[in-house]
């Protein structure tokens, strides 16, 4: 076990194999319990190859005798399972207050949905003249509606790093939009 841990810790491929033929189905029941009845079978299958990746790239991280790895793999996958229903759960909840709204007929009424694209190109432009990094973060927050954890973790930084930098780049934005009204 400890062989495997250490072969593991160095990206060795078939350590990568025995770690999925011995907790398969410790971290599939896992990922299943959590995810099946509320978003179903695929959503737990790509829980469990997310939870295979994270173990393989943090495996540096293990830090414990042997016997404990079975529980830190349990965790990460556990944490994986409940991020990802979290994720999900606000995608169908999005999903349905759009349809909600395309059924109401407020966004088929043409004038709005033009004032809509105008407002987000405009926003678009703006966003162009922060820095790339505050570009990529705004675009990560509010386009494609990531968690600060979440982007965080994709851009390797700390949480409260991103809450500042999103603090910053709205007061540039202000600025921006300012100057623009000053000159209109």
């Amino acid at each position: 076990m400890i062989d495997f841990i250490a072969r593991l810790k160095q990206k060795d491929e078939q350590a990568l194999d025995y770690l999925i033929d011995t907790y398969m189905p410790f971290l599939k029941g896992i990922c299943q319990h959590i995810l099946v009845k509320s978003c179903g079978q695929q959503a737990a299958e790509e829980c469990l190859n997310d939870v295979f990746l994270t173990i393989w790239q943090k495996a540096h991280q293990f830090e414990g005798e042997p016997d404990d790895f079975r529980k830190w793999a349990g965790m990460v996958a556990k944490y994986k399972a409940i991020d990802s229903y979290r994720r999900l759960m606000k995608q169908q909840e999005r999903e349905a207050v759009t349809d909600e709204v395309r059924n109401d007929g407020q966004i088929d009424d043409t004038e709005d949905a033009v004032l809509q694209n105008e407002v987000r190109e405009e926003m678009l432009f703006r966003l162009h003249k922060l820095p790339e990094a505050d570009r990529e973060l705004f675009l990560m927050k509010y386009y494609l509606d990531l968690s600060n954890s979440e982007i965080s973790e994709a851009l390797a930084i700390t949480v409260s790093a991103v809450e500042n930098r999103l603090y910053r780049g709205k007061r540039k934005l202000v600025h921006l939009i300012e100057r623009k009204e000053r000159f209109v």
